[in-house]
């Protein structure tokens, strides 16, 4: 294995737009999941990995300094999203000027999707990791330890420094049992920093974790389609839930699969398991799907083994919108899941979105007034943006323009309605005003009505949550 490594694993803050006007008062600080499965896989094979979140630990780029020369490390990792694209190459930049020795290494969905980009442009930066990295990560140390050249190395993008050639390596196979990769290992955060925005749980405590990866429908804005669909194990599930509730005393955890539900008889074992196990009396939960893979008899049972909370895909309030984006679905479907969610007792999130593609403002109205009609217990209005890797960033000029360099990362904020920024790219007909405003509308229209402020009402028992509530509303009424 040669003389184990040094690695410091860092998720950026985001401090733009939306984040710094609103997020901060209602948003969620969530665990970097993606980076604990890799220092969890790297440290399980005898090298030594942490983990740093500057968002959830409040850090500068000089607390960081401090760390990383305190700790002496081999090897930086640096988690890139779209968003958050200027932070990542600032720690990036910051990490080699601190120590020039230091391999630099990025990942993450834009990462992924803009490797050789990426490589090409940010000097420095010397690996992209393309696709799931634990795998990669191993591979890499092997090279910084002068064992294995780079370009034997799958699923990864480096710039030649003499020559400035890139090279995009082979695409890494998925590992299809998921279970070859150890439960991530919490106790490399401070768990007490974690907690989810004020919509999103019940009680505290609250937790996130995965059971499944990718998604194989085919939406057009989501960089996760069509990306085949793997589990992990019912008992492997119901372990993970244990520690959390064991270990961190986690009284609630919110599972973040892209369709939790896609495998029906997976969904009923693991519910039963959870049941059989007595979790079901120690946590409740909530889940991810699409409104086409529930049914009553499936709901009832997810409410049986603790499932408080149901959040569904709808995107647009028409036909002609939800087919231009591929969601294979029908209004009538979509209307139905939240009926069932309804009489079963499980709480409803719907997304929705306004400024989609071939849209028009009478469409968004119309989605406003969808939204009203299935009567979600919380919604969600988003801005259509075309994130690269998807269908719609590829189709982004058939649809619409964009109104700043394509490659101006920082402004792709799906809550760019509530910053001082405009749109980095519009439909047709539409304005950054007009959909901004029509985002602000959308959300003031569907938390103010009457209906909804009493039902809330008679519904908090928690005064922490009815508090945090009451800051959202009054963050939003202000925006």
């Amino acid at each position: 294995m040669g003389t184990p490594m040094k690695i410091l694993f860092v998720m950026p803050s985001l401090d733009n737009g939306y984040w710094k006007k609103l997020g901060k008062k209602v948003g969620p600080k969530s665990e970097p999941l993606s980076l604990l499965y890799i220092a969890t896989y790297l440290n399980k094979n005898g090298h030594h990995a942490e983990v740093v979140d500057c968002e959830a630990e409040g850090l500068s780029l000089e607390d960081l300094e401090a760390k990383i020369q305190a700790g002496n490390y081999d090897v930086v990792g640096v988690a890139m999203l779209t968003a958050m694209y200027s932070q990542s190459v600032a720690v990036c930049t910051f990490v080699k000027k601190i120590n020039p020795a230091i391999k630099v290494v990025v990942g993450g969905s834009h990462a992924n999707l803009r490797p050789k980009e990426t490589a090409e442009k940010e000097d420095a930066i010397d690996v992209v990791t393309v696709g799931e990295a634990e795998l990669t990560f191993m591979e890499l140390i092997e090279v910084f330890q002068g064992r294995k050249a780079l370009k034997d190395v799958q699923g990864i993008a480096f710039k030649d420094k003499k020559n400035g050639e890139v090279t995009v390596t082979q695409e890494r196979p998925k590992v299809q049992d998921l279970d070859f990769f150890p439960i991530p290992d919490r106790g490399l955060l401070n768990m007490k920093l974690y907690r989810p925005s004020v919509s999103y749980y019940r009680r505290l405590p609250a937790y996130t974790m995965i059971t499944t990866r990718g998604c194989p429908y085919r939406c057009t804005f989501c960089a996760t389609a069509k990306t085949g669909y793997r589990m992990h194990s019912v008992s492997r599930v119901v372990e993970e839930m244990r520690i959390l509730v064991e270990d961190f005393g986690a009284k609630e955890i919110l599972l973040r699969d892209d369709t939790f539900t896609l495998n029906r008889k997976r969904t009923i074992e693991l519910c039963d398991a959870i049941i059989a196990s007595g979790m079901h009396k120690k946590i409740t939960w909530d889940a991810i799907t699409r409104a086409n893979l529930v049914d009553k008899e499936m709901l009832t049972k997810m409410k049986e083994a603790g499932c408080w909370g149901m959040h569904f895909g709808v995107e647009g309030g028409t036909q002609k919108l939800i087919d231009t984006v591929k969601k294979d679905s029908t209004l009538e479907v979509i209307k139905n899941a939240f009926t069932l969610c309804r009489e079963v007792g499980i709480e409803t999130r719907g997304y929705f979105m306004v400024g989609m593609p071939g849209s028009t403002p009478e469409d968004d109205l119309a989605t406003i007034e969808f939204a009203k009609d299935v009567d979600p217990d919380w919604a969600q209005f988003t801005i259509a943006t075309p994130y690269p890797g998807t269908q719609l960033f590829e189709e982004a000029e058939q649809w619409g323009k964009f109104h700043t360099d394509f490659d101006d990362w920082d402004k792709y904020l799906t809550w760019s309605g509530f910053g001082d920024d405009g749109l980095v790219w519009t439909a047709h007909g539409r304005s950054s005003d007009d959909v901004k405003a029509m985002q602000r509308r959308a959300m003031r229209e569907f938390y103010f009505r009457p209906k909804l402020i009493l039902r809330k009402a008679s519904n908090f028992d928690n005064l922490p949550i009815l508090k945090k509530y009451m800051v959202g509303a009054l963050a939003l009424a202000r925006s």
